[in-house]
């Protein structure tokens, strides 16, 4: 479960609610797929309330012309009730209605319409006629409204769309998706110069940190390693910045993996960032390995640390007691990365280093050809295993 899933469905679900973000943090901790059905509960029951009336102003409204009726429902009945009696009225009806509407209004009839209610509405809703509500929903900052109608929409909506938004704003709808499963599909919509650019809005504009982080860790590992190749390219002092933010806001769970997909090059400037040097850093990083259970991803990283990163990760380690360290272990049997563990062990302190060759020898006690195997890489390393 992504962390920043997780905020964006509380914002999300505050919106919903008109209940403070403060007052929902106690849900912190709830599964996102939880959170994504109380928001769909909470917004059925909110859109269902009343319905048979909002089921029969859709009806009576075929009764007049569609000029006449449009221009009554924006100046007497608000965005609001068009919203709710848009759902129950036939989408060719509803875009025909929608085309006699200005522009404003119609953004906000758009917030306040449950997206998933108006599908078909959204799908053939002419492009320059969504453009144009597009346009006004950002000028308005409403990202999380446009977050949750890209779901909905076709692809040469979405492309029109794209096409008239800056890449800082499309980081922030990207944020509020509901179909996290499109941002590859998005991203690959931009040409190599606006992504770029969009990487580029991550340097300028640091809060966008973690906006960025939440589109990232939807993509494919293609894109993950092109916008890590783009970001070293055009400024290395990025991921310092990067690694900054993911420990101010604890965001290792989403960053982990991510960094597991970058090019070694790019890997390789991460690591030795100036960030990736301190200890409480570093502490972080073994911390939230060990509760995610991502050692598979850290193990790889330590061949382009430091003598004194290894070091320092090895004190770390040794410090959080023999049941830490064991899980260590086991992580480099799973994944068959004993070399990475050793290059650690060896810069150890001297009764450091004893206490982890212990527990490493008790470890491999019942796997004699795999203890052969380590007892040899360790020896490469000046380390003796009895």
């Amino acid at each position: 479960m992504s962390k920043l899933d997780t905020r964006a469905e509380l914002i999300k679900l505050s919106r919903m609610t008109q209940v403070t973000e403060a007052d929902l943090a106690f849900l912190e901790d709830v599964p996102l797929p939880a959170l994504i059905k109380v928001r769909e509960l909470a917004s059925d029951r909110v859109f269902s309330d009343g319905r048979k009336l909002f089921q029969n102003l859709a009806s009576a409204s075929k009764l007049m012309p569609n000029g006449l009726t449009a221009m009554i429902a924006e100046k007497a009945f608000g965005p609001m009730l068009c919203a709710r009696v848009a759902g129950e009225m036939p989408w060719q009806r509803a875009v025909d209605l929608s085309q006699k509407m200005s522009i404003p209004f119609l953004a906000e009839v758009t917030m306040a319409i449950d997206p998933k209610r108006v599908r078909e509405i959204i799908r053939n809703m002419p492009v320059n006629h969504l453009k144009a509500v597009a346009k006004e929903l950002v000028r308005r900052g409403e990202y999380l409204v446009l977050g949750g109608f890209v779901n909905f929409m076709m692809e040469a909506q979405m492309r029109a769309i794209i096409g008239e938004i800056s890449e800082k704003d499309l980081l922030h709808i990207g944020f509020f998706m509901d179909g996290k499963h499109q941002i590859s599909e998005i991203i690959r919509m931009l040409p190599e110069n606006r992504l770029r650019v969009l990487v580029g809005e991550m340097q300028n504009h640091k809060e966008l940190w973690p906006e960025a982080l939440a589109l990232m860790v939807h993509m494919e590992d293609e894109l993950k390693r092109q916008m890590g190749d783009i970001a070293v390219e055009q400024n290395p002092g990025m991921l310092d910045d990067l690694t900054d933010t993911v420990f101010s806001l604890d965001l290792w769970k989403d960053a982990l993996p991510l960094f597991a997909c970058m090019s070694p090059g790019t890997q390789f400037h991460l690591i030795n960032v100036a960030a990736m040097s301190r200890r409480d850093v570093l502490e972080a990083v073994a911390v939230n390995t060990d509760i995610y259970g991502l050692w598979g991803t850290l193990l790889p990283l330590v061949e382009y640390m430091s003598v004194s990163q290894r070091q320092t990760l090895g004190e770390i380690v040794a410090g959080k007691g023999e049941f830490f360290l064991q899980t260590v272990i086991r992580a480099a049997a799973a994944h068959d990365m004993w070399a990475p563990l050793l290059d650690v062990v060896r810069y150890l302190s001297d009764n450091v280093k004893d206490a982890a060759t212990a527990v490493l020898q008790r470890e491999l006690a019942d796997a004699p050809a795999v203890a052969e195997k380590v007892r040899a890489q360790a020896a490469e390393r000046g380390l003796a295993i009895p």
